[in-house]
């Protein structure tokens, strides 16, 4: 009867570190989603910027060379005005 009392103890003492084990390990987990999540989601508001940074490039480059389109064809009017 002690050596029952005995293995059920040391039985239920394992299945209490297994499950302390177990919280541990979806205590780790969570914290690696979470991890993933936020350098998720810091990778698309990087490329966010980038893109609204490009984005203002390319139309200061087109308004410029618009800019530089009106003042050639003002010119060229103007001499044929002439």
């Amino acid at each position: 009867m002690e050596s029952y009392s005995a293995t059920k103890q040391a039985q239920e003492n394992r299945i209490a570190e297994l499950e302390q084990e177990l919280e541990n390990e979806k205590k780790r987990r969570n914290l690696e989603v979470n991890e993933r999540e936020r350098d998720k989601i810091q990778a698309t508001e990087k490329l966010r910027k980038e893109m609204l940074y490009q984005i203002k490039k390319t139309k200061a480059n087109l308004l410029a060379l618009n800019d530089e389109q009106l003042q050639t064809t003002t010119r060229l009017t103007m001499l044929q005005n002439h």
